[in-house]
């Protein structure tokens, strides 16, 4: 049987991940929900001592960048929550979500490398690594900026089906995409691949949140794809990458705390078996850069 891989990621935003479709709703959410919910997913990670790679923009941790910004600076800066990350019991990685979630698809080169070196340098100067990057949005662009500042492995594709529909529109994607969380389909398992000087990692399935139409989504059917979409990993020795943002738990919390419970109680009995592999994003190029050095001695 072949040997599959999970990894985690999750894209930690706060206020940051709607500055520009900004409501009071997202002001109060991330002010007043976003901590308790990063405190309870910390806690069912340790609980199960499964790791993730949690993808910060790094704004959170610069100060001044929360100046002149809507509502409390709680909203935009969380030195606090980073904290609670470096010192848990699982061993997390940190993982870049831009400086200031920007869309790379929209900036400049000079852009893009500007926000690039302004995340590297808030990383480098909070001890945090600065391997993996998650494009905010899914916007992807400028893959030369990122290998420029010394980043490894990026991830902003979904694999399947639904990524296919994407194509047809941003309607069809979104009526594609609620279909496929509806339905116990198995996700597809994603491949880690070389891209130029990076290693991309695909997608294999969200932790939608519960609000609005959202809400119809029953949390076995979620539980049921998670659990297809290890199983289909494992048999084919790819990568079931699940992610999700805190924000995914603003509404039907404790439902949704209780889905995450079972997913990760699942996995983590499955690696106890040797099963599976739990891996962060930051692993796959440590992999691929001992399998590098393997070859060149080789030849020598």
């Amino acid at each position: 049987m072949a040997h599959g891989k999970l990894t985690i990621s999750i894209d930690l935003e706060l206020a940051w991940g709607a500055w520009d479709t900004l409501t009071a709703e997202h002001i109060q959410l991330a002010e007043t929900a976003e901590r308790p919910i990063c405190a309870a997913l910390i806690a069912l990670f340790d609980r199960y001592q499964v790791r993730a790679t949690w993808a910060m923009v790094a704004a959170l941790l610069d100060e001044r960048s929360a100046s002149s910004r809507p509502g409390s600076k709680s909203c935009w800066y969380a030195p606090d929550i980073i904290e609670q990350l470096v010192h848990a019991k699982a061993t997390h990685e940190i993982g870049s979500h831009s400086g200031r979630h920007i869309y790379f698809d929209e900036v400049s080169a000079s852009q893009a490398r500007a926000d690039l070196e302004f995340a590297r340098d808030v990383h480098k100067s909070n001890d945090l690594p600065f391997s993996s990057f998650v494009f905010p949005r899914g916007a992807g662009g400028h893959l030369d900026q990122l290998a420029r500042v010394g980043l490894r492995t990026f991830n902003y594709a979904d694999v399947g089906w639904t990524a296919a529909a994407a194509r047809a529109g941003r309607h069809g994607a979104r009526i594609a995409n609620l279909m496929d969380k509806v339905l116990p389909v198995p996700p597809h398992p994603a491949r880690a691949r070389q891209c130029g000087d990076l290693i991309e990692l695909d997608r294999s399935m969200l932790l939608m949140g519960r609000n609005g139409v959202r809400r119809f989504v029953l949390p076995q059917v979620t539980r049921a794809k998670f659990r297809l979409g290890l199983a289909r990993a494992r048999r084919t020795g790819g990568t079931f990458h699940f992610w999700f943002h805190p924000s995914n738990f603003y509404y039907r919390r404790d439902e949704q705390l209780a889905t995450l419970a079972w997913c990760l109680e699942h996995a983590a009995e499955e690696a106890g078996r040797g099963r599976i592999e739990i891996c962060t994003m930051g692993d796959y190029a440590a992999g691929a850069s001992s399998t590098t050095a393997s070859v060149r001695q080789a030849v020598q």
